[in-house]
């Protein structure tokens, strides 16, 4: 059940992809064709970018996509299974720990974000609030958070339950 919300949170990011593409090529013809630019296109995309990453975050942990080095953790993993699976959960707790960080720091900003009606752009021209991208920012350490909590108990119930 986990997992679909992840992937779930994967495809959006996905299609939010896609869709600034979509509105990237707009605004490039409409600067070439028409002398007209899309306006907000540059605050949008610096918004997109962090809330992609954070819908997407989750599932690339989740299927192994993100990345690090593997040279130690994987000799000891084939010589040492146990040790290595310990040393992987060990990890992966560090990574809840440090998203845990993430989470509870995001916490103000969010709440700022909402009280002030903070927004990028310019009055009069394009602002866009920046309280969604905010929010996207908690939920997905939040279940990056919990992924690596996953991964912890799974690695730490192999290590120290017989690598069963």
């Amino acid at each position: 059940m986990y997992s679909r919300l992840l992937g779930a949170m994967n495809a959006l990011g996905t299609v939010w992809i896609f869709l600034l593409m979509v509105l990237i090529n707009t605004d490039i013809l409409g600067r070439e064709l028409f002398s007209s630019p899309v306006r907000g296109t540059t605050e949008l995309l610096s918004l997109s970018i962090v809330g992609i990453v954070f819908l997407q975050l989750g599932h690339a942990l989740m299927v192994g996509r993100m990345t690090r080095s593997d040279m130690v953790i994987e000799t000891l993993l084939i010589k040492r299974p146990r040790a290595g699976r310990a040393l992987q959960g060990l990890f992966a707790l560090l990574g809840a720990v440090f998203l845990a960080i993430i989470f509870w720091g995001s916490i103000a900003p969010f709440q700022e974000a909402i009280e002030i009606g903070e927004y990028v752009g310019a009055a009069g021209d394009f602002t866009a609030p920046t309280w969604p991208i905010r929010l996207l920012i908690l939920i997905g350490s939040a279940a990056t958070g919990l992924q690596y909590l996953i991964m912890a108990w799974q690695d730490f119930r192999f290590a120290f339950a017989g690598g069963k």
